[in-house]
């Protein structure tokens, strides 16, 4: 794969998580608000965040496997 479409796979992966945490947040009855809680907060900034870890750390075991060939 080449940079670019690990980026954008990436960001694809950010979005669905977003969305996810919200729609799941919204059926749940959680607020997602300025006065709201505090948990869907910090899940709407870590689930991204392990969709770019997930693509780097694949990346650079591709990278090591090439190396080795």
């Amino acid at each position: 794969m080449k940079n670019k479409t690990k980026l954008i796979l990436a960001n694809v992966i950010a979005f669905l998580a977003v969305v996810t945490v919200l729609s799941v947040s919204n059926l749940l009855g959680v607020q997602v608000e300025a006065s709201g809680s505090i948990i869907p907060k910090v899940l709407l900034f870590v689930l991204p965040q392990i969709g770019f870890i997930y693509f780097y750390l694949k990346s650079s075991e591709e990278e090591s496997k090439k190396a080795m060939a």
